[in-house]
């Protein structure tokens, strides 16, 4: 049985109500079953067939798995990057426009919801993360690229077309870099481990390091900073600097009650920049309350965040009448 906490998260009664999750990313197809709790009894990984028709056909083949494992799976909640809106999925990743997934997949009695990754992980974080107990939440990846999932009441804000998280593509710098999305000065361009990256090649190229006879990688700059090089230190820090100006415009805008990292760059450095984004966060935005907190659940948040889905719109078919 489920039921809804005062604050928008779930409590579950017991672990015996599983779904079969799917999470769609750029290079895997990953599927699990998740139960009540929020444990994740059985999991796969594949790399993920390009063409749509193989993805459907993969997708129902990890459905099928997860229901021999789980006979009375409840539900199929189904993690990817793109806009989901009613007319379908739209995704760069997958070279899909409108594809109706839900549609392909017609499994019959048991239902299939579809949901952005950024989303998915948010949900995780909520009812099985660092989230849980909080009803106002934003989940954030500092990676290739810097997008987010956003909580509002306990509840994912999707925006009127589904867009909403794309934070990655505010404008900060009008004279700034050209993004693939054809405007200059997005977030991510300066704010993502890409750029980190970039200004990694920079520094090496400059000859920040006369004795390194080879160009570092992020983990090693990573590295060299706890070890005290103070170039490296710079790095990691001007990158955070910029991290820490796009989350306060952040908490000024949705005064959460906490931001939740993730991604690479955030992941590897957090010991070396938290202090740095709270004092930063502290100081320029107007929400003084606003926890930072590092991801809980790791790569498993969009799994985990496609299982409450599900488990969540079963929730409310209930309270409708349409089911217990």
């Amino acid at each position: 049985m489920i039921r809804r906490r005062p604050n928008g998260s779930l409590r579950i009664k017991g672990t015996s109500v599983t779904a079969a999750s799917i999470d769609l990313g750029g290079t895997n197809l990953r599927w699990a079953v998740v139960d009540g709790a929020g444990k994740v009894q059985y999991h796969r990984r594949l790399p993920r067939p390009r063409e749509a028709e193989a993805i459907v056909v993969a997708i129902r083949t990890a459905i099928t798995e997860c229901r021999d494992h789980s006979p009375d799976l409840v539900g199929v909640g189904i993690s990817v990057a793109g806009i989901i809106t009613e007319r379908g999925i739209t995704s760069t990743n997958l070279d899909w426009h409108e594809f109706p997934l839900v549609v392909a997949l017609a499994q019959g009695d048991l239902p299939v919801v579809v949901i952005n990754d950024m989303a998915a992980g948010a949900l995780g974080e909520l009812d099985f993360g660092r989230a849980r107990g909080l009803s106002n939440v934003i989940y954030l990846t500092i990676s290739t690229g810097v997008g987010a999932g956003i909580i509002v009441d306990g509840e994912v804000y999707r925006g009127a077309n589904g867009m909403a998280g794309e934070v990655g593509h505010m404008v900060v710098d009008l004279n700034g870099l050209l993004c693939s999305c054809g405007r200059r000065g997005c977030w991510e361009m300066i704010a993502s481990g890409t750029a980190h990256h970039r200004r990694i090649r920079e520094a090496y190229a400059s000859g920040t390091w006369p004795n390194l006879n080879h160009e570092p990688t992020p983990a090693e700059v990573t590295e060299r900073a706890r070890e005290g090089d103070r170039a490296a230190r710079a790095l990691v820090m001007r990158t955070a600097r910029y991290v820490g100006i796009g989350v306060s415009n952040l908490a000024n805008l949705y005064d959460p009650q906490a931001v939740i990292f993730t991604g690479g760059f955030a992941r590897n450095n957090w010991d070396l920049i938290r202090d740095y984004l709270k004092n930063e966060v502290r100081e320029q935005s107007f929400s003084q309350n606003v926890q930072l907190l590092l991801t809980a659940l790791g790569d498993d948040a969009g799994i985990l965040g496609a299982a409450s889905l599900v488990f969540r719109q079963r929730e409310k078919a209930a309270a409708c009448g349409g089911g217990s």
